[in-house]
């Protein structure tokens, strides 16, 4: 009798290579992918670094002639604070403003908490209506007016029947 435990069955060893196979196709492939990926985002990022070292030193010489004081060509009026009678004639103010840009004033929203907390600073949001084209103008102007302390915020709607501009800004009051 032969012994059948020593012996290789073919159907067994085409099992196995299959298997084999199979694992190579379904695990080791797919990482080998990923790798070459990895690989490829890390040259670029690398890339990218060097790059950003190169460009650090102008950058920062940059930043450092970005502090320079403002010149003295420029045109910006010493602040003034406005006081509680000016403070109570902001509609008429802004309506000047607005007519200076053609555009017209919708409505001028103080916000009193501000004026309560003793800063010195009003936030007053400010709607017109009229063409978003001039917006600077407008924009020139406010800055212009020495009670302006920052505009914080500017929206434009261009609406075919709605066109409006907000301004959002500080004025300084006492």
């Amino acid at each position: 009798m032969a012994d059948t435990k020593n012996q290789t069955s073919p159907i067994l060893v085409i099992l196995c290579a299959f298997g084999l196979l199979a694992f190579l196709a379904l695990v080791i492939y797919p990482n080998y992918r990923n790798m070459k990926d990895y690989d490829r985002q890390m040259s670029a990022l690398n890339g990218e670094i060097a790059l950003r070292q190169a460009l650090s030193p102008i950058y920062s010489k940059l930043v450092n002639q970005a502090r320079i004081a403002p010149s003295a060509h420029l045109k910006s009026p010493e602040k003034k604070a406005l006081d509680i009678e000016n403070t109570g004639r902001l509609a008429q103010i802004f309506e000047k403003i607005a007519s200076t840009a053609d555009l017209t004033l919708e409505s001028v929203t103080p916000d009193a908490q501000t004026f309560d907390q003793g800063n010195g600073l009003l936030m007053v949001e400010v709607v017109f209506r009229g063409e978003f084209l001039n917006v600077q103008p407008l924009i020139n102007t406010i800055v212009e007016q020495s009670f302006v302390d920052r505009i914080h915020k500017i929206q434009v709607r261009c609406a075919e029947e709605n066109k409006w501009i907000k301004v959002s800004m500080s004025l300084l009051h006492r």
